[in-house]
């Protein structure tokens, strides 16, 4: 059974890169414009985690009682990067296919936001090269 899972995620993973490269070909051959493009991708993952640690701000300053106002910030600032996404897709192509487009691709952008994260952060633990402290003097 974890193999026909495995076959049906990487079925899945080809379908969606399909349906990526058909949507981009039509936008781009209707509307001169790629909707999924890399400047959207990182606006959406950058909205996203804002708003997931501006999230967790804000709920660990109410659980203290202290200032909320920077999480509230936080999650302000993830939303109008989401919905730069949503206007620049609207206004460089039709309301209603800019508007069902930027759903989708929020979706997809939203399940790719962890590993995009974690890989963020193992490129950051690789390229800052800490090196181990040795004490001598005990």
């Amino acid at each position: 059974m974890v193999v026909l899972s495995i076959i049906g995620i990487i079925i899945g993973l080809i379908l969606i890169a399909f349906f990526i490269q058909y949507s981009n070909a039509y936008s781009t051959r209707v509307y001169e414009y790629e909707i999924f493009n890399i400047t959207n991708f990182v606006m959406s993952v950058l909205g996203y985690i804002a708003i997931y640690f501006g999230n967790e701000w804000y709920t660990q300053a109410l659980k203290a009682h202290e200032d909320i106002l920077n999480g509230e910030l936080l999650i302000g600032i993830g939303t109008l990067l989401l919905y730069g996404v949503l206007y620049i897709n609207i206004k460089r192509t039709a309301p209603f296919y800019g508007f069902l487009m930027s759903i989708v691709g929020g979706v997809l952008y939203l399940a790719a936001t962890p590993l995009v994260f974690f890989a963020f952060l193992m490129a950051l633990a690789y390229f800052s090269e800490t090196k181990p402290v040795y004490t001598i003097n005990d």
